[in-house]
């Protein structure tokens, strides 16, 4: 059977008890409206019959008061009633009264007709006595004999109209009570139905949450706890709903978690590095299979085994030392290790380690570094050798030819002077490059250390400035500072760079220009900018200075030596600033270091 979705199991279940408590409220209202109007009636009888009584003894007052006047009175007078007396109105002010409260429905609007019919004729009569005149006694006496006998027959009609009236409003009201009476079982009936229909509601609702709802929940939060566990998944639930799809996708990610857990598998044991476990007091618990090839034991033989007894005896300290501030630390630690194999061969190893409070151990992964550090020991040893076995040979040979040139061995000819010039310069500029590239390998490999200190922008623009002046009068280029700040850093790093920089755009500028140093105070930074009219650098000189790989191209197309830049760049990030290239408009080429004041 094709199950609701959920929108509609909570619709059914909120709606169906919402729809019977509307029926009740509704059977209820019904009842209560109905006692309402049936007390309403009552109590429209009641009033029914008080104005019945009071139209009737106001009538037979009325009445009465009429046989009187025709009795002889000491003080005669040709009317029969005094100017401020007037029953008329107040007869029918009564009966007004009267039928503003009185039904319309057939047998009372009869009674009601009968009782006006009675109320015309006396007020016909009462105006037809009014217009009497007397003559004489005799007179009198004759016309109280006639209206006597009216007075008596129209009394008796008119008591008899209102007594039907109030005769039949006290019929209606015996048969209220028990109206009432009955409309109040009703009311206890519908209760006690609505009670019971309510208790085997709650029993049917009860039953369609557990079937709709409680049940296919429950099975998907055991799904789902299972598949916590990594344990197998029951067939999934059949159908549409959001249950089933939640159902379905907890078996895909039953399907994608196993498949990921096989890759990783295989990964681990595939793996070019040792992935292995350890527990908290450094014993392995597990290993992949490059265990094997790295150390020349089986990942069987690891086990138990403490990586403290592979670490060589004089790193044995630091291999205790970095598990306690991996353990400490929430974040993965970084170290480097030298173990001992199967064979007693000696390896450098390069730890990631990261400790898991839930399971106890530590995670790491284990490189072995030892060709890279190999590498790194000849790159030092090539170093070394240009230091100590280039640069001096160089050295000496620049002194010499500069000998040379100087007349020292006597004077040459013109052509055999210019290539000596030209030898000459040749070596200097090797010099140079030698002396740029061991700066860049010492900067590189962070051997140098900041020695900091206050001082003013402008004494390392002269010291510069000092550096580079031979190299300007050459090319008739004039070097103009402007602007100072204060600064804090290592002097003798920052003169470095800027000499650099001022060497760079001396190079590239062309002759008898002026290079511009300016130096501006920019919030808590101070901005050292070099300006010159030369040829600047391209998209892809600059990408190898920001990558700081200058070894694949060491000049670029405007005679500017990316080394220099390079260098420039090292020395800045050393003091937590930045460099920046651009071009000036109209024409030219703009270098600036940004540097944190610091003071």
């Amino acid at each position: 059977m094709k199950m609701p979705n959920l929108f509609w199991r909570g619709m059914i279940i909120t709606m169906i008890p919402l729809l019977f408590q509307l029926i009740i409220i509704a059977f209820l209202a019904h009842y209560l409206l109905t006692i309402k109007n049936e007390i309403l009636l009552e109590s429209r009888s009641q009033e029914i019959i008080a104005r019945a009584f009071v139209l009737n003894r106001d009538a037979m007052e009325t009445i009465y008061n009429l046989s009187t006047t025709f009795e002889e009175l000491p003080q005669q007078h040709p009317k029969l009633y005094a100017d401020d007396t007037d029953p008329i109105i107040t007869l029918n002010e009564n009966l007004q009264r009267l039928f503003d409260v009185a039904r319309v429905d057939g047998e009372s609007a009869e009674k009601m007709r009968e009782l006006y019919s009675c109320h015309k004729q006396v007020i016909e009569m009462i105006k037809d006595a009014r217009n009497q005149v007397f003559q004489n006694r005799r007179h009198r006496l004759s016309a109280r004999q006639i209206y006597f006998r009216k007075f008596i027959q129209i009394a008796g009609e008119y008591s008899s109209a209102a007594n039907s009236i109030v005769a039949l409003e006290e019929s209606i009201q015996t048969k209220r009570p028990k109206i009432i009476s009955s409309l109040l079982s009703q009311v206890w009936a519908t209760l006690y139905a609505a009670l019971a229909i309510s208790a085997l509601l709650a029993f049917l609702l009860g039953y369609l949450y557990i079937a709709l709802v409680k049940r296919p929940l429950k099975r998907t939060c055991e799904n789902g706890r299972l598949l916590a566990k990594g344990q197998t998944l029951p067939p999934p639930v059949e159908g549409s709903d959001e249950l089933a799809t939640l159902d379905r996708l907890l078996h895909s990610t039953a399907d994608a978690l196993e498949k990921v857990e096989q890759d990783e598998k295989r990964l681990v044991e595939n793996a070019a590095d040792l992935i292995c476990s350890l527990s908290q007091d450094g014993a392995f618990t597990s290993a992949n299979p490059f265990a094997f090839r790295m150390l020349g034991w089986t990942p069987e033989n690891l086990m138990g085994r403490n990586l403290h007894d592979l670490t060589v005896p004089e790193e044995s300290l630091v291999c205790d030392e970095k598990l306690r501030e991996t353990r400490g630390s929430p974040d993965i630690k970084v170290f480097d290790l030298r173990l001992q194999t199967a064979t007693d061969t000696v390896i450098d190893t390069r730890w990631s380690c990261f400790w898991s409070e839930a399971q106890h151990v530590f995670f790491c992964v284990a490189h072995d570094i030892t060709e890279t550090r190999n590498a790194e020991r000849m790159k030092q040893d090539l170093v070394d050798m240009i230091s100590h076995d280039l640069r001096s040979p160089l050295t000496s040979v620049s002194i010499s030819l500069a000998i040379l040139s100087r007349g020292a061995k006597g004077e040459f000819p013109a052509e055999e002077k210019r290539k000596l010039d030209l030898a000459g310069k040749t070596v200097e500029q090797l010099i140079e490059l030698v002396s740029d590239l061991l700066d860049f390998q010492k900067l590189n490999a962070k051997e140098i250390a900041l020695e900091t200190s206050h001082f003013k922008i402008s004494q390392i623009c002269q010291k510069a400035l000092k550096t580079t002046e031979s190299h300007a009068e050459k090319k008739a280029i004039s070097i103009d500072i402007s602007g100072d700040a204060q600064l804090n850093g290592d002097k003798s790093l920052l003169a470095q760079a800027l000499a650099a920089a001022l060497e760079n755009a001396v190079k590239a500028a062309p002759d008898g220009s002026t290079v511009r140093c300016e130096v501006t105070e920019i919030g808590d930074f101070v901005q050292v900018r070099v300006i010159d009219d030369g040829e600047g650098l391209s998209d892809d000189e600059i990408d190898q200075i920001a990558l700081s790989v200058p070894m694949q191209k060491l000049s670029s197309g405007g005679n500017r030596s990316l080394l220099k830049f390079s260098i420039c760049k090292k020395i800045v990030e050393a003091h937590e600033g930045n460099i920046n290239f651009y071009n000036v408009k109209p024409h030219g080429w703009s270098f600036s270091m940004r540097l944190p004041a610091g003071v």
